[in-house]
Formats: C-alpha cells, structure tokens, sequence
C-alpha cells in the first residue's frame, strides 16, 4: 500500500472516531432528559418532575440549551417515537416545573414563571412558546378552548369528550388518549395540559380554584368536576405538531 493511500485511511479512521465520539456527546444531552427526580407511583408536585440537572439552572438558561437541542435534531435523523419523546421531555420536565406555584389570575400573563401572575391560557401558550413552538402566545391564550384545541391539532383530530358523568368522562380519556402530556380544554372557560403516565391522568394547569399553577390527579380535580365536555389534542404524540416545532413552522391560530 503506497504513502499516499496510508495516509488517507489513516485521516478517515480519525474523521470517523472523532464522529462517533461527537455524536455520544451530543446524544446523551437529549436522552439524559429522561431522569427525573420521580421515585412515587403518583405524581404530587411539578417539582418532582424537575431534572436533577436542572436544579440550579435558570429558566431563561433552559431555554437557551432547548434551542440548542433543537438545533441538534434539524441537523440528524432520529425516529418519531424518540422526537416524541424529546418534546415531552423538554415541556414536562425542563419548562413546565418551574411554573409550580405561580400565582393564577384571570387576566395574569406574566413571561415569567413565580413572578407575576398567569392565567390557564397563558400558561398554556407560554410554556409552549417556551419549549419552542413558532406562535403568539397572546393570540392563542385568548381563543376559545375549541379554537385553541383546533390551532394546537394541525392535521390531527380534536378529541371530544362529553359522556354523560364524571367517570365516564374519566374512561373515555383513558381508552383514547396515548402515553403523554396533551392539551385539554374544557367547555367555553379553561384549558390546560392532560398527562397520561403509567395508567394515571392528571391535569396541569392554572387552577383558578386553588389559585396557583400545578398537577393533580384527575379524579381529584374539582375543576375536572366541574365540567361537562372537554375537548383534547394530542401533543407529544401529534406528528404534524412535532414537525413544525422542528423546523419552526408557526402555529396557525384558529380564531372565534
């Protein structure tokens, strides 16, 4: 073998080490997201889905490195399923934590989360915004539940759940909806997020009853109870909606 072609397999041995050790930095930055502080077989506080890793970050620092986990994702090839798993990662355990305990008003539409006040549709439209959704996060938070359901479904079909009674309502969900954190409006007043982990709902939400954001199970909820008719839209497991939030597509905001 002359110099020359030596020389160039020995170049390419480096090229592709030093690629697969690029790519085992930059994986685990996105599978380790997966780790949570959660060791209870119910969920009780937002704190407990907070990542270790995040403990000492800022909001606008998590921020920051979701673009650079996105960046990560325009430039490589993962499958559906993990680009699923990314997003519900990145909104239920880096964004949405930090807004435990921040304060409910009807009119609260504060950018930051334990400061100020924000109402169940800015909350919605803020942490999606946050996570990085292309939208406005005002002209979401003032739409209707249906509409905001409609906008959030793209080319998915909104779920519409009005069964008759509480338990009901509460089956129907669960033999419908996938593993996930989806978007939940109820009636004509409230919208928020539905989690479907390990068997069990719970909603997320600004709960104007108890007046502050957080998760309860969903056979608890008196705001659950309090409704009759809901609709739902898949999110982590709505493949349009993962596309546009890639290649940051903007919302389409349906208005009423």
């Amino acid at each position: 073998m002359n110099y020359f072609l030596k020389s160039v397999l020995l170049i390419t041995l480096i090229s592709c080490n030093a690629q697969t050790k690029k790519e085992k930095i930059i994986q685990p930055k996105i599978i380790d997201s997966t780790r949570t502080n959660k060791k209870t077989t119910k969920i009780v506080s937002l704190n407990e889905l907070k990542l270790p890793k995040d403990s000492l970050n800022s909001y606008s620092f998590v921020k920051k490195d979701i673009q650079l986990v996105k960046t990560t994702l325009k430039t490589k090839s993962y499958s559906k399923d993990t680009i699923s798993q990314i997003f519900k990662r990145l909104l239920l355990n880096r964004i949405i934590p930090y807004w435990e305990n921040t304060t409910w008003s009807f009119e609260g539409h504060t950018p930051k989360p334990t400061q100020g006040e924000i109402a169940c549709g800015y909350f919605v439209s803020t942490t999606l915004k946050d996570v990085g959704l292309t939208l406005n996060r005002y002209t979401l938070a003032q739409q209707s539940p249906v509409n905001e359901a409609k906008s959030l479904a793209i080319e998915t079909a909104v779920i519409e759940v009005n069964e008759g009674s509480k338990e009901k309502n509460i089956s129907k969900i669960n033999n419908v909806l996938k593993n996930g954190i989806h978007f939940i409006g109820f009636d004509q007043s409230h919208v928020g997020y539905i989690l479907k982990e390990k068997g069990k709902l719970y909603l997320i939400h600004s709960n104007y009853i108890v007046g502050k954001v957080g998760i309860e199970q969903i056979e608890k909820s008196e705001v659950f109870a309090s409704y009759s008719k809901y609709y739902i839209v898949e999110l982590t497991t709505n493949s349009a909606l993962l596309e546009s939030w890639i290649k940051n597509k903007e919302i389409n905001i349906i208005r009423g």
